[in-house]
């Protein structure tokens, strides 16, 4: 029996020209209904094509000149910067997030608070709404989404899921703006949800350890299998990859070598990755007595200004300003 797939409707802005406030007004639109500020000491030029299919936009930006934009109030949707040329800068929580080559940034628009555009700068913007990313992912997990996602700013399009991520985003823009995925809604209906698949992979989040071991991959090799249970059940401990390894039944360097052809990383790294979740799992949980040395120390973190720069390069904050937003009464 043949079945009539449902229209995805489609909806387009354009703008070309050197208005600020004509670009105020647009940028508004697109973030439903939220005013943007514009800044700019020069000429600017731009030239903006949006396209909504669905739960998903894509929006190609090229802009000539510095520009800085700001948003006077939070939005129900985030935005993830994919840069093709130049670069900008979003201020998120007071960090300053640089977006160029393979650098993405995810754009949580409750902490967003400007973005500057530099110089000549090209770059595709995907628009999602927060409780779509919540709906698919709870799908995927096969489990109940509760609370903040926690995406992490900076995305790595270097990697596999990153890479594809941007590929994608490019062939589902042309496909939409040369009218031919429209004439195709099953086709469009899979790369939206593939395009929000390889998202879920490519930035970190609260839930990207569960994500990690529920994805269709091939299967892990014994060896490294038997490694992340080892590492997960000393994960408090002082272990190193000799130990890791003995406990695999294989040599280190075969090891780092399994470690790299199916995790893309070192032991070492993947288990530093578990211990920063599982110390950002309690931080978040939070407690009166709680304190961020108490912590580090807890996960194998000896070195605390180590700790606090790794905990802020994946998660975007802080771990004394996660505890603080727990409720906990101390963060020293």
């Amino acid at each position: 029996m043949n079945r009539r797939h449902a229209t995805i409707p489609i909806r387009q802005l354009s703008l070309k020209g050197s208005d600020i406030d004509e670009l105020a007004a647009a940028l508004s639109s697109l973030c439903l209904r939220t005013e943007a500020v514009l800044e700019s000491r020069e000429a600017v030029s731009y030239n903006i094509h949006s396209i909504t299919a669905g739960p998903i936009s894509l929006i190609a930006g090229v802009y000539e000149g510095d520009l800085t934009v700001r948003h006077r109030s939070p939005t129900e949707t985030d935005v993830i910067i994919l840069p093709l040329s130049g670069r900008s800068v979003v201020t998120m929580n007071g960090q300053e997030m640089l977006s160029e080559g393979t650098r993405g940034v995810f754009v949580n628009s409750l902490a967003a608070s400007a973005t500057r555009f530099i110089g000549s700068r090209r770059h595709l913007g995907l628009r999602i709404p927060r409780d779509e990313l919540i709906r698919r992912l709870a799908l995927r997990l096969n489990m109940s989404i509760r609370g903040h996602l926690d995406f992490a700013p900076d995305i790595d399009l270097s990697t596999a899921s990153g890479s594809l991520l941007v590929r994608l985003s490019a062939l589902m823009y042309t496909g939409l703006a040369d009218g031919s995925l429209v004439q195709s809604p099953i086709a469009l209906s899979n790369l939206t949800e593939t395009t929000i698949e390889l998202l879920m992979e490519a930035a970190r989040h609260r839930y990207s350890s569960d994500l990690l071991y529920r994805t269709g991959e091939p299967p892990l090799p014994r060896s490294v299998k038997r490694a992340i249970d080892y590492m997960r059940a000393h994960i408090s401990e002082p272990i190193t990859v000799n130990d890791i390894a003995a406990a695999s039944g294989v040599s280190p360097r075969t090891l780092q070598q399994g470690f790299r052809d199916f995790r893309d990383t070192t032991p070492f790294a993947f288990l530093q990755r578990l211990r920063l979740e599982a110390a950002h799992r309690e931080l978040m949980t939070g407690g009166s007595d709680l304190s961020v040395k108490q912590v580090a120390l807890k996960w194998g973190f000896v070195h605390r200004g180590r700790f606090s720069a790794d905990y802020r390069k994946r998660y975007g904050v802080l771990p004394s300003e996660t505890l603080r937003s727990s409720g906990s009464s101390s963060a020293d």
